[in-house]
């Protein structure tokens, strides 16, 4: 009995061993199921999730590239289109605007000493036509000694006169006056509201500070295009009145007291002249007005002494008409005595009924100061105004932008061709 008991526990058992192994052979046919997807363990998807193009990317940025790994960018090449390298010391080609000393420098420098508050270069007249629109950069090698690093380039264009602040780009320097370190200023002209036209005058306001010297080694107008492959600049006649005649003169030498009007003396009549800035100049007299303190002939010269801003003259109504397009320059011969070089002249056709900014040209003396006894004929091109149409009526002349100061003006010329 014992017996027929271990024999059935045998037969269990193998019974239950072969059912197990059918079991797991079962299982191992599962393996061409579909419904799982090979390769979507949890392991695996946690890999494929990071971003592999971005780990090369952080791989890239941080591991710091060898020498042989770099590749510089090509170094920019310049073509200059106008370039003022003062190495002429007699002719700087820029003058002080305010508060600066011009002189030369050693080793073919400009050196400018800081007077006061404001301070501030021109350029004297251009006898080149530069295009604006070919002028890409403005560089500048400069060493900066004042006590501050603001700078700001102002233009004056045909489509854009000036100086103004809307037509100017401020910018700063690296360096400063305890660094005493040359450096490379580069416009890019993009950034200059403005920049359209031809090109009439720069000023560069080198410094916010009011004590110091500054140095300029170069100031370049560049484009990146080879200059004769574009004909950039192209030179043009020195004196407008080259093969021209004199149309109209004032002889300002020749004026008595009954010939001019003072506003700011008294007088027993008020006119509608000095209401509105002489505007409206209906009797034959030349109008001294604004910051003009007095006027009167000395010595065979007109002299206007100025006391204040803004000083300016305006002819009497011209009784031979001109026609604009006839005019090609206007003459001035003057001695300017004050500390500034600037001046403008503004005119009134028929077309152009009152006196405005863009129906002005901006000029400059090429001499300054109390002590200048030399006088100059300054030529202005009165076609450098878009307003310049239509018959000339009147002239007015702002003969410095000085608070102070005096300037003797001799004649003043209509030169041109006759109708």
């Amino acid at each position: 009995m014992k017996n027929i008991k271990k024999l059935l526990a045998v037969l269990i058992s193998v019974v239950l061993t072969v059912s197990l192994l059918a079991a797991c052979g079962g299982d191992g046919g599962a393996t061409t199921n579909t419904d799982k997807p090979e390769g979507t363990t949890a392991e695996q998807t946690d890999v494929k999730t990071e971003p592999v193009t971005d780990a090369k990317t952080e791989a890239d940025t941080t591991v710091p590239a060898t020498t042989d790994e770099v590749t510089e960018a090509p170094e920019l090449k310049l073509y200059d289109i106008y370039r003022w390298d003062f190495d002429d010391a007699s002719d700087l080609g820029w003058v002080s605007s305010n508060m600066t000393d011009v002189s030369a420098g050693e080793d073919g420098t400009m050196k400018l000493v800081c007077k006061g508050s404001d301070p501030n270069i021109t350029t004297k007249r251009l006898n080149v036509n530069i295009d604006c629109d070919k002028v890409e950069y403005i560089t500048m090698r400069v060493k900066n000694c004042t006590d501050n690093y603001s700078c700001q380039l102002f233009i004056s264009t045909t489509d854009s006169p000036g100086p103004a602040e809307s037509y100017s780009l401020k910018f700063e320097h690296e360096y400063a006056d305890e660094d005493d370190e040359w450096e490379i200023l580069e416009i890019d002209t993009l950034d200059i509201n403005g920049w359209s036209g031809t090109l009439k005058a720069l000023r560069f306001d080198y410094t916010d500070g009011s004590e110091g010297e500054y140095y300029i080694d170069y100031i370049a107008l560049q484009t990146t295009v080879e200059k004769d492959a574009g004909g950039v600049v192209t030179e043009e006649d020195v004196d407008p009145r080259a093969g021209k005649e004199l149309l109209y003169k004032w002889d300002l030498t020749t004026l008595t007291a009954e010939d001019m009007y003072l506003s700011s003396q008294p007088h027993d009549e008020d006119t509608e002249a000095d209401e509105n800035e002489g505007e409206e100049v209906e009797d034959p007299r030349w109008h001294f007005s604004g910051g003009v303190e007095d006027a009167y002939v000395e010595n065979g010269h007109l002299v206007i002494k100025i006391g204040a801003i803004d000083p300016f003259m305006i002819s009497p109504k011209l009784t031979t008409p001109f026609d604009c397009s006839a005019v090609t320059a206007v003459v001035v011969k003057a001695c300017n005595k004050t500390d500034m070089t600037l001046a403008q002249f503004f005119f009134r056709t028929e077309d152009a009924e009152a006196f405005s900014e863009a129906g002005s040209v901006r000029f400059s003396f090429e001499k300054q100061g109390a002590d200048n006894e030399e006088w100059e004929e300054i030529v202005i091109k009165p076609s450098d105004s878009v307003l310049w149409d239509g018959q000339l009526d009147y002239i007015r002349l702002d003969p410095s932008e000085a608070h102070e100061g005096i300037v003797m003006i001799d004649s003043i010329e209509l030169w041109g061709s006759a109708q």
